[in-house]
């Protein structure tokens, strides 16, 4: 009897995660048609919030900047992080040796006791290359040292808490990490899809093309701005080569369209 009651409780719930998933993909849909997630795609919405929900955050918090779809990976902010752990009533401590070249946490468990330490230096960051001229890690240092570290802590000691996300700005900063680009196409076959290029600087042409486009699409250019900029990067020039062909790709698309639709 119990043997035949476990078999109704896994149909049960093979049945709830189908709809889960129809709901989600329906609210991809929507969401979608939305300008403010269009540079995210439907496959980025999807990850988010299946992650959100995976981790018991709410999908408006995730999408509204909890959560980012860099490489095919999810990403969580720091202060997303940094919430989650302590909503559990775990705590988490900073070192008073701490300064602008180091940040080393304290972690200790609400359920168990268990406690872990972990620290990320500035010369660690310099090592993997992520220190770049006027970029995040010389403007923000303390933030930056204290997210690398939270995010080293996490995964030691709250992984039930954090899942499988990376701290906001591990992917995207950091050019030892590969992946799929966040312009991700459903299409496996397009070249475009390969592993994101990291390029230093994206020339004064490139740049020039990109910047007489948006001329045409103002809201657009506003978009990409707020995305880059959640991403650390300040600057079209500062943009990975993948991401600069998706992002021109479809800006080309849409001045496209709008011609199209003038002349009409």
């Amino acid at each position: 009897m119990k043997i035949m009651e476990n078999k109704k409780d896994i149909v049960v719930k093979q049945n709830d995660y189908l709809s889960e998933l129809k709901n989600t993909k329906e609210a991809c849909k929507l969401l979608m048609q939305e300008k403010h997630y269009e540079t995210l795609g439907p496959a980025g919405i999807f990850a988010i919030m299946e992650t959100a929900k995976s981790l018991g955050v709410d999908p408006r918090q995730a999408l509204g900047g909890g959560l980012y779809y860099v490489r095919g990976k999810v990403e969580m902010s720091a202060r997303m992080m940094n919430a989650l752990i302590r909503s559990k009533k775990h705590s988490i401590t900073r070192d008073k040796r701490s300064d602008d070249t180091i940040c080393i946490l304290h972690g200790k468990r609400a359920d168990n006791g268990d406690m872990w330490s972990e620290s990320f230096s500035l010369e660690e960051a310099k090592r993997a290359g992520l220190v770049k001229a006027n970029g995040p890690w010389v403007n923000f240092t303390r933030d930056m040292l204290f997210a690398r570290a939270l995010s080293r802590l996490a995964r030691q000691l709250f992984p039930d808490i954090i899942g499988n996300c990376y701290v906001e700005g591990e992917i995207s900063l950091d050019p030892n990490i590969k992946g799929e680009t966040a312009y991700q196409n459903d299409d496996q076959n397009d070249s475009q899809t390969k592993a994101l290029e990291v390029s230093n600087k994206r020339n004064k042409e490139e740049v020039e093309e990109l910047t007489e486009l948006f001329k045409e699409d103002p809201d657009y250019r506003e978009e990409i701005e707020a995305f880059l900029l959640g991403r650390g990067i300040e600057h079209f020039e500062d943009m990975p080569l993948e991401m600069y062909n998706k992002v021109l790709k479809r800006l080309k698309e849409r001045v496209e369209a709008k011609d199209e639709d003038d002349k009409n």
